[in-house]
């Protein structure tokens, strides 16, 4: 699962009012080479909640992404050094095995194979 992904996924648990972030306890994490397409990365920008980007990619072991996110104008004129770091994390980081926690509640959505069961049970509906 790309880190992209996991950061449109939230907790859907009956009850639950901030399942968002959900935290990821990796078991195995493995790179996998994307092309690098800048224009992607930019229009993506606005969509990405950067802080929980940022705590996701260092729970993979991937700390290069500055801590405060930058400035929308700023963007537009970034360096490409900026954005290869954005795309490793975004694109090239996959969580194989592991799961992801949500915050409110501590239940835990299994990822195996890269796949993330985000199925709930009967009680949690």
């Amino acid at each position: 699962m790309r880190l992209i992904t996991h950061n449109m996924l939230s907790c859907n648990i009956k009850g639950v009012s901030n399942g968002f972030p959900l935290k990821i306890e990796a078991e195995k994490v493995i790179e996998k080479e994307v092309d690098f397409n800048p224009n992607f990365l930019r229009h993506m920008f606005a969509k990405i909640e950067w802080k929980a980007l940022v705590e996701a990619a260092r729970s993979m072991g991937y700390a290069e992404l500055p801590e405060d996110s930058p400035d929308a104008t700023v963007i537009e004129s970034a360096d490409e050094t900026f954005f290869r770091k954005l795309h490793h994390a975004l694109l090239e980081l996959h969580l194989e095995e592991g799961a992801l926690v949500c915050p409110e509640t501590g239940r835990k959505f299994p990822v195996n194979k890269g796949i993330p069961n985000m199925l709930l049970h009967e009680d949690e509906v």
